[in-house]
């Protein structure tokens, strides 16, 4: 499964600063330490990161998870 890749929209300070902090994260967990064979060892190494990931609490979430946030939103707007 790929990750889909959307664009913030131009002129928006106010998402840059998440935008970029994403990416160092991601560089700094994930692409710093990449070493992979081909495309499939790829996409298996990324699947490892983003289940880790996307189950690490964080402040800015309530010291929930991603994935706990995205729940609790989803049982919001139903």
């Amino acid at each position: 499964m790929y990750r889909i890749h959307y664009k913030i929209r131009p002129r928006t300070p106010e998402h840059n600063g998440k935008v970029e902090r994403i990416h160092r994260n991601d560089n700094e967990r994930f692409y710093s330490y990449l070493h992979f064979y081909n495309l499939e060892d790829l996409i298996k190494q990324e699947k490892a990161y983003l289940k880790r990931a996307n189950n690490i609490p964080m402040a800015v979430l309530g010291y929930l998870t991603p994935k706990e946030k995205r729940t609790e939103l989803e049982l919001a707007v139903a």
